[in-house]
């Protein structure tokens, strides 16, 4: 069974041996990188996160060069995070480089606002933005090596309860579900003459905020057909089912994973406490 990410994007993990592993195994090793995301406040520790978190898809199997085109996005947006930092925000360090924009004079003094690049601000703006790449890549992780089937049968033989389980499926369903209506949509767009590659960027934006209102409407529609498909199941959230035909056991590798998801998490927290 195709993973979340394969379904959304064509993107998955192509080691057998760890897509084998056990659903907490493959849960928890993520939810280690994100939790260590609190400890990494500087460059040095968000860039050795960012590195482990390479390590992790490597391990995996995942094939980052397939998402390039997402990286451009990243790249853009980390500009934008720089440039906020600069303009709106006075971290207080050594001044690299300073140009007031705007100096009004008034009765009670003088305003001025200044683009200034301090070595804090740039050492707070790179941690912030190694920390999103971090978090990129643990997301990546995450959904490129669970699918549906794991996740449920997964957590069920966690004793967690059915409706908890069938609730968890349906959000990635639904993600999956969300971005193939946008394409459907963007497609009909395109298909009545809308050349979103030579639109203004203003321009585009508005084409996307109308597309929200048959996405929503869509959305609703989906909703209330799943409910109807559950009910018609019989299912509710305090539903019961048999757990027999899907067996899971933590292996040797699963007890592996976890104590290295333990230990980095433990590693980072003592970093950051004694840093």
């Amino acid at each position: 069974m195709p993973t979340v990410l394969a379904e959304l994007i064509g993107v998955e993990a192509r080691s057998r041996r760890y897509l084998g592993l056990h659903v907490l195994s493959k849960f928890l090793l993520p939810l280690s990188i994100s939790l260590s995301l609190i400890y990494a406040r500087d460059p040095l520790r968000a860039l050795a996160l960012v590195a482990v978190s390479l390590a992790a898809c490597a391990a995996a199997g995942v094939p980052l060069s397939a998402l390039r085109k997402y990286l451009a996005v990243l790249m853009s947006m980390s500009a934008f995070i720089v440039l906020a930092f600069s303009l709106f925000t006075q971290i207080p360090g050594r001044v690299l480089f300073e140009w007031t924009l705007l100096r009004v004079q008034a009765e009670r003094g003088v305003f001025e606002w200044k683009l200034s690049l301090t070595d804090a601000g740039l050492s707070y703006a790179a941690a912030f933005i190694l920390r999103i790449l971090a978090m990129v890549l643990s997301a990546t992780l995450l959904l490129a090596t669970i699918s549906d089937r794991d996740l449920v049968w997964g957590l069920l033989s966690l004793r967690i309860p059915f409706g908890a389980c069938v609730a968890a499926s349906l959000f990635f369903r639904g993600v999956h579900m969300f971005a193939s209506d946008f394409y459907t949509i963007r497609e009909a767009m395109m298909a009545r003459g809308v050349d979103f590659e030579r639109t203004p960027l203003a321009r585009r934006f508005l084409l996307y905020a109308n597309a929200l209102i048959p996405l929503l409407s869509l959305m609703v529609t989906r909703s209330y057909e799943v409910s109807l498909a559950l009910e018609s199941r019989g299912l509710s959230p305090t539903s019961r089912t048999a757990s027999g035909y899907y067996r899971f056991k933590l292996g040797r590798a699963d007890y592996a994973v976890i104590a290295a998801s333990a230990a980095l998490l433990a590693s980072f927290a003592a970093w950051g406490w004694f840093a």
